[in-house]
């Protein structure tokens, strides 16, 4: 799926930031606007669910549905696929500055729902340029805002790890919000910790590729 309109991903007023970790940008934007649209694109990720018992990736436990999301017809989805793809434009074009790219085009796409007790392990999205995901629901972590507890947490992990001496910590954890999307560079080792919620965590995660 390409990038079909340079507009409505933000303005002068709405700047792009990545936070930098190890050497590497981490993007984090809320996009409000899509809180409306949830409790449509819930129902029909159940839909989806209902029919198909999901694949088994970096999961543990949950359910993963297949990674063609992006091509879905259903109206509020795929309005939804569309902002991720121009937020993420633009953070791309943030980050690369002035070295040219053609397009910037979503390859796979899918839905994650986590339960009590769901983790997914380790793992990296290359070959993919950059991945993200967007958080329809976080759920309500049992820890609130504690923020030295890990549960629920995306960990991302140092690509080069230095050592205590030089005071970098080996990762940083970003806690899941509502309407929040989170965009990285696809070689960033990540996991997510083990999640207690009484109420399921629902995302969708994607993978993108810069095309020159």
């Amino acid at each position: 799926m390409s990038n079909e309109s340079d507009t409505a991903a933000g303005t002068a007023a709405d700047p792009i930031q990545a936070r930098w970790h190890f050497g590497v940008p981490i993007y984090e934007k809320h996009l409000p606007r899509s809180l409306e649209k949830m409790p449509s694109i819930i129902q029909h990720i159940y839909r989806i669910k209902d029919r198909d018992t999901g694949i088994t990736r970096s999961n543990q436990g949950g359910w993963h549905s297949g990674d063609r999301l992006h091509t879905t017809k259903h109206e509020d989805t795929r309005w939804l696929i569309h902002r991720l793809l121009q937020v993420s434009t633009q953070c791309i074009k943030d980050f690369e500055g002035d070295r040219p790219i053609k397009d910037v085009r979503m390859v796979s796409a899918w839905a994650n729902i986590n339960y009590q007790g769901n983790w997914n392990a380790p793992h990296e999205h290359l070959p993919c340029t950059w991945s993200g995901v967007f958080y329809i629901d976080s759920g309500e972590p049992t820890t609130g805002d504690d923020e030295r507890s890990l549960e629920g947490k995306v960990l991302f992990f140092d690509p080069m790890p230095l050592g205590r001496e030089w005071k970098r910590p080996p990762n940083v954890g970003y806690r899941p919000v509502s309407g929040t999307m989170l965009l990285f560079p696809s070689f960033l080792t990540h996991m997510v910790a083990p999640y207690f919620g009484d109420k399921p965590r629902i995302s969708l995660a994607f993978n993108l590729n810069v095309v020159r």
